[in-house]
């Protein structure tokens, strides 16, 4: 089929003529015609082809841009190229829906336990020995290490690691994301060192290894239970994550005697002192 038949545009019939365009743009994408790394016609060119204002593919090419669709460059060498897929983006979008009060942090907790009790499972199946030493590897850095933004670092990686070993890149961009929004709202909390968890992340990869999803999951519960803990989420997340195991236990307690103990009228001054 002549590719230039399966670029070639319809003129703009509806009034937001740039959600047409955009619509035009997204078809040829799902068609194979458009892909990755092409690049699109130039602005004037769209607008003749598509019998629109240059303005409206303007607004267009902003629009998909917004969305990870395009890319904007500018110089000789420049104009809008079709990216590549950016999971970013939907971690952004759930998170302006969170602070926008559309999505409740409670509600992604309760998602983030849910996936990553799938992910673990399919993990145990296919999970390759060198997934294995590089979990290890990964809690070995964890323990050792001092730097507490290190070891935060360290600990989202502990997740993808995992979500790697299902080869599934879906599942990979759904534990990215949510995890990336947990660490956003922990960062802003406050973030504290917990190295009881080093022993969690033990007996999580030792369970993988040993192909058993249940006790792997049950031991992802106790950690996640323990992290969101951490956090005001409202209300607890959901039956399957009680804290079933001593740490996540020692750290309830941690955060009762915490909330017994608070000062009301002392809040305000210690977080203006910070």
């Amino acid at each position: 089929m002549d590719k230039t038949q399966d670029l070639a545009f319809q003129q703009i019939k509806t009034r937001r003529v740039f959600e047409e365009i955009c619509e035009q743009i997204r078809n040829r994408l799902s068609s194979g015609a458009l892909k990755p790394g092409d690049k699109l016609p130039a602005e004037r060119d769209l607008a003749v082809e598509f019998k629109v204002s240059r303005p409206a593919v303007r607004e267009a090419l902003r629009t998909l841009e917004i969305s990870g669709v395009v890319s904007l460059r500018k110089g000789v060498k420049g104009g809008a190229f079709i990216r590549d897929g950016n999971p970013a983006i939907l971690t952004q979008s759930l998170q302006d829906l969170m602070f926008l009060g559309s999505v409740s942090l409670r509600s992604l907790a309760e998602a983030r336990v849910l996936i990553n009790g799938v992910v673990i499972r399919l993990a145990c199946e296919r999970a390759s020995e060198d997934d294995f030493r590089a979990l290890a590897e990964n809690i070995d850095f964890i323990e050792s290490s001092e730097d507490l933004q290190h070891r935060a670092n360290a600990g989202v990686m502990f997740f993808r690691l995992i979500a790697r070993a299902t080869r599934n890149e879906v599942l990979m961009m759904l534990v990215d994301s949510l995890g990336d929004i947990i660490r956003v709202v922990i960062d802003r909390t406050g973030r504290v060192a917990r190295p009881e968890l080093v022993a969690v992340r033990r007996r999580i990869l030792a369970a993988m290894k040993a192909r058993d999803a249940d006790a792997a999951i049950h031991e992802m519960n106790d950690y996640l239970a323990v992290v969101h803990l951490g956090i005001d989420i409202g209300e607890p997340v959901i039956e399957v994550v009680k804290p079933g195991r001593t740490v996540a236990a020692v750290a309830k307690k941690a955060a009762n005697t915490r909330h017994v103990g608070a000062k009301p009228k002392a809040a305000p001054a210690s977080r203006k002192a910070r």
